[in-house]
């Protein structure tokens, strides 16, 4: 049996279509198809269900799944490993951070690299936990109260959150309250954060005029002056038309994480980053919320 077939296999499992996991291998559809049928024919079991709606595991298919994920794990452990001992700080850090809550670090991001200019910076936005055990990243900075207990790291700051609109959009206000107020929401089809509801459990019969599930449409709808929504300092740009309301009175916070997989603590380029990142983080940002 080809071993290789198995991460098709949880692929498929996963995704539970051939053409979501042809996009994540990176292959053609056909491909998956092929090395499944493979893996099928070496087992001589059935191990899904074709429906209309997707694949669907079998019962053989449900007990190879948990036989394939302890195979991969063993074999992203010898990665690690191997990879924790590179001491040279060079070649690929992969950094995730949230696409929710605008966290900007594109100064801080510059300066790293200004400092260790041979460690090539792959930076992705994450809406969900990036699975850091399975080697999607080797760093994230993560929007959570309460982060996972698989993982280690450090907490780096506490954002505040505040509510935003334009200026023009306060002056044509009746009145300063908060029941006045006009609301945009971003829709993190992920689940991680549930804008609404934070909305509506801290503000009495809120109206909810906008939602998006694209965040950046959030700053330019309060920036035209439609409405406000929840935002912190630290993800706006250094010019921008929008007030924090009521500050003193209204503020939510946020803690932000650097996480990492337990595995890789002897990585040289996770260190540096992790030192320079603490270290700077204050700055080139703006943590006690005053904008």
């Amino acid at each position: 049996m080809d071993w290789s077939n198995l991460e098709y296999f949880l692929s498929v499992a996963r995704g539970g279509s051939l053409s979501k996991a042809a996009s994540k291998l990176d292959v053609n559809h056909s491909t998956v198809a092929r090395r499944l049928d493979k893996l099928e024919s070496d087992l001589n079991v059935k191990l899904f269900n074709r429906r209309n709606k997707g694949y669907e595991l079998t019962k053989h298919g449900l007990a190879l799944e948990q036989e394939a994920k302890v195979v991969e794990e063993q074999i992203f452990q010898i990665q690690r490993v191997f990879q924790s001992k590179e001491a040279e700080l060079s070649g690929t850090l992969t950094v995730t951070k949230p696409m929710n809550g605008g966290v900007n670090m594109t100064s801080l991001f510059c300066d790293f690299k200004t400092h260790y200019p041979d460690i090539d910076i792959f930076l992705k936005s994450a809406s969900a936990h990036t699975d850091l055990s399975s080697q999607e990243a080797d760093l994230s900075i993560q929007l959570t109260n309460s982060p996972p207990d698989n993982l280690v790291g450090k907490k780096i700051g506490r954002l505040p959150i505040n509510i935003y609109g334009s200026s023009d959009y306060f002056k044509n206000l009746k009145n300063m309250d908060i029941d006045e107020l006009e609301w945009i929401v971003w829709v993190d089809e992920s689940n991680a954060l549930d804008m609404e509801s934070f909305i509506r459990k801290n503000i009495c019969d809120p109206k909810i005029i906008f939602k998006t599930n694209v965040y950046n449409e959030v700053f330019d709808y309060m920036s035209a002056g439609v409405g406000v929504s929840l935002i912190s300092s630290f993800g706006l740009p250094p010019v921008h038309n929008l007030k924090r309301f009521m500050p003193d009175k209204y503020i939510f916070e946020q803690d932000l994480w650097l996480l990492y997989h337990p595995d890789v603590r002897g990585n040289a380029k996770i260190n540096v980053f992790k030192k320079f990142l603490i270290n700077n983080l204050d700055k080139y940002s703006n943590l006690s919320g005053i904008n």
